[in-house]
């Protein structure tokens, strides 16, 4: 079995008293030490309207990492498809595979905030049909090198070449938290949290009876793949890491909350609530996922190694920074996980 291997997935939250610039030039010096230190995988969330995301449009911060990096594969977790045209995205999308020499590796989603739908022309209800219908548009594009509206229900254009091809023959394509679509279309899974036995049969059934589907992003030799996102805090004073894990996490909720405030005005009190349902179970499990992502090295390479153990998990995915820690603080718990943890883990 392969290795488990890590990574880095980050909203860019803003810091109280960092300017944006320097937010900036902080996470890409994150980004080329995960880089320098062998890890795997860099992906960024797209929201807009608040501070839980400052690079909404995720190609940005890729095109610049893509120019600091070497090796670390990087790419949207996720694309919020319903938002965006397919032609941009699959242009966009076959540019940075140029610029990051084929290392991109594409999430997509349907959002959970209505509101952001209405701000780019949208709206909420229709929201998953159109992200399955430009989900399709990429599928056939990348399969065919032309892109095409046919059997579009929200798309009508006419048939145009890809004049720009990604380096890859096929980009591996991520969805989270959805075992049964990411089995279905050959995504790569990441889920918020270790992973379930439900859900990991889930994914794998999936994915071998749907191998066969018209709409699919694996390539012939893929396997299922399973990521998990883990909000982290390492010191070796473990109170000190637990107060940064639980900062950690309140920024973070309070944040993605926030998003969410216009819920009610667009869509009323019944469909607000039912919006909420993701976040409302980060919430209710919100203790256990500070228990898991705090300690001293030699826990989280305890925590870390068990997971490793269960055989369900092909790449860690670090949180970090994220909610209201410090920068100095995530490149602390960073640098810690770096010299301490990566090396036990991956001598195990």
């Amino acid at each position: 079995m392969a290795k488990t291997t890590f990574g880095i997935f980050d909203h860019i939250e803003g810091i109280p008293g960092t300017s944006t610039q320097q937010l900036l030039l902080d996470r890409l010096n994150i980004i080329k030490k995960a880089d320098a230190a062998g890890f795997a995988g860099l992906y960024f969330a797209e929201h807009h309207g608040t501070d839980l995301c400052l690079v909404p449009n995720q190609d940005l911060i890729i095109a610049a990492a893509s120019q600091v990096t070497t090796a670390i594969r990087m790419g949207p977790m996720v694309k919020l498809l319903p938002l965006h045209n397919p032609v941009r995205v699959i242009e966009d999308l076959c540019v940075l595979d140029n610029l990051t020499n084929g290392r991109v590796e594409f999430g997509v989603g349907r959002g959970i905030a209505p509101v952001e739908h209405y701000w780019f022309g949208g709206d909420w209800p229709t929201s998953r049909d159109r992200y399955q219908d430009v989900l399709g548009i990429i599928a056939r594009a990348l399969r065919t090198g032309e892109i095409s509206s046919e059997d579009s229900k929200y798309y009508n254009f006419r048939t145009m070449p890809m004049a720009c091809m990604p380096v890859q023959e096929n980009i591996p394509f991520w969805c989270p938290n959805n075992p049964a679509a990411a089995g279905r279309y050959g995504f790569k899974l990441m889920c918020a949290g270790p992973i379930t036995n439900q859900g990991y049969d889930l994914y794998l059934e999936n994915w071998h009876t749907h191998r066969d589907d018209p709409i699919r992003f694996d390539g012939p030799n893929d396997e299922p793949f399973v990521g998990v996102t883990m909000p982290i805090a390492i010191d070796y004073d473990e109170k000190i890491a637990h107060d940064q894990a639980i900062r950690a996490m309140t920024g973070l909720m309070r944040r993605a909350h926030a998003v969410h405030d216009w819920d009610v005005e667009l869509i009323g009190e019944d469909a607000a609530y039912d919006a909420l349902a993701a976040l409302r179970h980060i919430m209710s499990v919100m203790d256990r996922k500070i228990e898991d992502g705090y300690g001293t090295p030699s826990k989280i390479i305890d925590r870390f190694g068990k997971l490793i153990d269960d055989g369900m998990v092909d790449q860690i995915v670090l949180q970090t920074p994220t909610g209201d820690i410090t920068i100095e603080e995530a490149n602390a718990t960073l640098e810690l996980f770096i010299s301490e943890v990566q090396p036990a883990l991956e001598a195990a």
